[in-house]
């Protein structure tokens, strides 16, 4: 069974994605894919970002790590398993769900540091948006 970076059982055509296609067939998904809007290059000026939209989004992403911080990682530092016996097999158990815990505590900690990071980049990618916008309306008028 091939893997991501293995080798291809088929040989993949690199504009559909489809396996090799030739004659009419090829020439008519190439016309289609002219066609299509959004495909091939984009004139400046022809994508839109709605400033609300996106700063709607960027303060979901804000909510989500508010609630990561404040529910999941408390919740997680708290956890706590106590093994029921003395026994090899409980106290292993009880360690095992311990490191478990750590693990999903750094886990949910990164993803936390990841949003926040995202959410700052949207943010300072929309700020840049409303700038060019700015200029261009002064330039237009």
């Amino acid at each position: 069974m091939p893997t991501m970076t293995g080798p291809r059982d088929v040989a993949i055509d690199r504009v559909f994605g489809l396996g090799p296609v030739r004659g009419r067939e090829a020439e008519r998904r190439i016309l289609v894919a002219l066609a299509t809007p959004g495909s091939g290059p984009v004139a400046p000026g022809t994508l839109v970002v709605d400033p609300e939209r996106a700063q709607r989004c960027i303060d979901e992403l804000g909510q989500i790590v508010k609630d990561l911080r404040k529910t999941a990682l408390p919740q997680l530092r708290r956890a706590a398993l106590s093994a029921p016996s003395e026994d090899a097999v409980s106290v292993n158990m009880a360690r095992n769900a311990a490191e478990m815990t750590r693990r999903a505590d750094a886990y949910v900690a990164a993803w936390a540091n990841q949003i926040e990071a995202t959410q700052q980049a949207l943010r300072e990618q929309l700020e840049a948006y409303v700038q060019a916008e700015q200029a261009n309306r002064a330039e237009r008028a």
